[in-house]
């Protein structure tokens, strides 16, 4: 979760260089659909990591685009009766040294398909018994939002430059060195 919450950063960091500070707000913290509201409108990012190998056979499945993480099979019952979409969805594919994108699906979009396919079709959960980490979009709600006229697409070539140690992520250096300073 952790790693989706530093790929949610960067995302939201450039929609505030392409919009604005003014047009961005963030939820409050306890909100679990809604990572940002942009333009007032709310939105839910989601990212997915793609394998090189995974990529060139199966272009962006949908299999893994979590809408609520837990193994509290309760909680995925819960979910799954009162889910219905609530916000525009960002949704990121990250393909290492390929092209992936960025997607911007509507609301109405979601809505639409979900009407269509129902929430047995529409979400996609484990089996019981089964630690779940969640429940899913479907592969076959994601293939039909992706495929509308109003859902939009940037592609993305995505490169890595150096791979060094020196540029890996390393969360508590900054906070380590600040604190040699005292």
């Amino acid at each position: 979760m952790e790693v989706g919450t530093i790929r949610e950063q960067i995302i939201i960091a450039l929609l505030i260089y392409k919009f604005g500070y003014e047009n961005i707000r963030l939820p409050a913290i306890t909100s679990s659909e809604v990572d940002i509201f942009l333009f007032n409108k709310p939105v839910s990012i989601k990212t997915i990591k793609m394998k090189l190998t995974t990529q060139k056979s199966n272009k962006l499945s949908g299999s893994g685009i979590k809408l609520i993480w837990t193994v509290d099979w309760e909680k995925v019952k819960n979910f799954c009766n009162i889910y219905e979409p609530k916000s525009e969805l960002l949704l990121v594919e990250v393909v290492w040294e390929q092209t992936g994108g960025f997607y911007y699906i509507p609301l109405e979009v979601q809505k639409e398909i979900f009407e269509l396919l129902g929430k047995e079709e529409y979400l996609f959960k484990h089996r019981e018994g089964t630690n779940p980490r969640g429940v899913e979009l479907s592969n076959k709600a994601i293939k039909m939002m992706l495929e509308k006229d109003q859902t939009k697409k940037l592609e993305i070539y995505w490169t890595k430059e150096n791979q060094s140690e020196e540029l890996l992520y390393q969360p508590y250096k900054r906070w380590v060195e600040l604190w040699e300073k005292d």
